[in-house]
């Protein structure tokens, strides 16, 4: 039997840049190493409560070798919550979690190389779609991870020039705040959409998303409502899973200085608002689109 070895971190080590000898546009110089990684036994709990500690939005699954065997994000864990619910609303919430992290990681990662470029990697995320690269060697044991938050913030990139309308969702899938968690999650998994502008009325409040619901099961407040089935949970309304202080820009804005304002925040993302009215909604995916390579 595997023998679980948990989260597995360095404390304290800070981001080196790589020997001399990698290329100046080598991906290793501005992906983020060492990337978090759990084995397939970590209970889903402990998971959750690293990524909420350490303000991580994906963890690595890989093998005690170090070979990389798949991801979880916020959105795995929400897509595991709607399938049990629909298997059981009785099992306890706390059980749960108690689930080993192979059930509910996926295992059709992107990954790259340690020798791809930047020009590489940004089109190849710009294509998929996605806002994070596993970086893996010859073997496959997990060297690093390149977001988009790494690109934007340590690759000498230039933003095209126009404004928020120019690259904002202009659509954006939402959710009224008089739903319930598992109406809500629903809507998330059928759409795709792991982030959903929150409305009341026709009045923007805040954002719902698979991070908020994660932030919840992997932090103290669930503690103090342990005994909870899965029935309760699914059944508690949106409006306690919705982020507040999420940055509201106007339409006009341009996408460098909305870039500015939203990379201060935690959330990577921001509400277009215009007289109190939802305009769009704008990610870090849709400022990646801005970025010229």
């Amino acid at each position: 039997m595997e023998k679980d070895r948990g989260i597995r971190y360095i404390r304290g080590r800070q981001w080196e840049r790589p020997p001399s000898r990698v290329s100046k546009n080598s991906v290793l110089n501005y992906a983020s190493s060492p990337p978090l990684q759990v084995t397939k036994t970590t209970p889903l709990l402990r998971l959750l409560e690293t990524m909420v500690a350490r303000g991580f939005r994906r963890i690595f699954v890989t093998a005690p070798n170090g070979i990389l065997q798949g991801v979880v994000t916020p959105m795995e864990v929400v897509q595991y919550l709607l399938w049990k619910s629909r298997e059981d609303l009785e099992t306890p919430v706390l059980s749960i979690l108690s689930t080993n992290v192979s059930r509910v990681m996926r295992k059709d990662i992107v990954s790259i190389g340690e020798s791809t470029s930047m020009i590489e990697s940004i089109r190849l995320m710009k294509q998929k779609g996605i806002n994070g690269l596993a970086v893996i060697d010859n073997d496959g044991v997990l060297r690093a991870v390149l977001t988009v938050r790494d690109v934007l913030e340590k690759f000498n990139y230039s933003l095209s020039g126009g404004v928020l309308k120019d690259f904002m969702s202009k659509s954006p899938v939402c959710i009224s705040a008089d739903r319930t968690l598992g109406e809500g999650i629903e809507v998330m998994v059928k759409s795709g959409y792991r982030r959903l502008p929150c409305l009341e009325g026709s009045h923007p409040i805040g954002l719902f998303s698979s991070r908020s619901v994660v932030g919840f099961l992997g932090g103290r407040e669930l503690i103090r409502k342990a005994d909870r089935t899965l029935g309760e949970l699914m059944s508690m309304n949106v409006l306690d899973f919705t982020v507040r202080d999420i940055p509201m820009l106007d339409p006009d804005t341009s996408i460098s200085e909305a870039w500015e304002t939203v990379k201060r925040s935690s959330y990577g993302s921001a509400l277009v608002v215009k007289s109190d009215s939802l305009e769009g909604f704008i990610t870090e995916m849709d400022f990646l689109k801005a970025v010229e390579v």
